[in-house]
């Protein structure tokens, strides 16, 4: 592999000074790249990825998305030698294709909305005490109970974490959140349980709104156009 990196390697530096001598050809040297390239999707599959409990032949296409994105972008490199650009860009691509494609317990909006104001709250307490709040002082800065906030924070560790490898992912944390236990600390004119009820029934008309979305923009939809 050694010896054919440096054969490639060199053949890659020579385009890329092609690349920046010859600005009017930029579409076939940049296509001349890729072709070179191709390779490090393997390698990167062969290092990262090869117990994720997906073909080769699906993260090559996930991974192919990367490589275009590093061929044809190479601004955003930051002065990192291509190779080990592309390969940051071909792992991205290849972790988001197994985690959107990986069924997982979807924690709905509202909670995560929950979480990242408990997040902020500890933050401003921090500020404001000049150390780390205890449970207590959270309560009663959320106005949630103690139980409440408690059982928000089982959520913490499963949210969106979804591991690469498949056997890991039968031990992933997928906690049973109790919302029942969500509750106020104190009275208040519009209660905690009332906003995760209308939260839910408007993040089901956002899954709605989310899917027709999504089929705009599929093949499908174009073929029934008969386009």
């Amino acid at each position: 592999m050694e010896e054919r990196m440096s054969h490639e390697q060199r053949s890659i530096d020579d385009l890329l000074t092609l690349l920046a001598a010859q600005p009017d050809n930029t579409d076939e040297i940049r296509e001349k790249i890729l072709q070179q390239t191709t390779f490090l999707i393997d390698d990167v599959i062969d290092d990262a990825f090869a117990s994720s409990g997906f073909s080769h032949e699906e993260l090559f296409r996930a991974g192919y998305l990367g490589l275009l994105n590093a061929t044809y972008n190479l601004e955003f490199s930051r002065e990192k030698e291509f190779c080990d650009y592309a390969r940051n860009l071909i792992k991205g691509e290849i972790r988001q294709h197994i985690r959107s494609h990986v069924k997982h317990s979807e924690f709905p909006d509202w909670m995560k909305g929950l979480n990242r104001h408990i997040e902020e709250t500890q933050v401003n307490l921090l500020r404001e005490l000049d150390r780390l709040p205890t449970l207590a002082e959270l309560s009663d800065a959320l106005n949630l109970t103690e139980e409440a906030i408690a059982e928000i924070l089982k959520a913490r560790e499963a949210l969106n974490y979804v591991s690469i490898n498949e056997a890991q992912r039968a031990s992933d944390p997928l906690p049973r959140i109790d919302e029942s236990k969500i509750r106020n600390k104190r009275p208040e004119p519009f209660p905690i349980q009332y906003r995760i009820r209308i939260a839910t029934a408007l993040e089901k008309l956002g899954d709605l709104q989310q899917y027709l979305f999504k089929n705009l923009f599929t093949s499908e939809h174009g073929q029934q156009d008969g386009r």
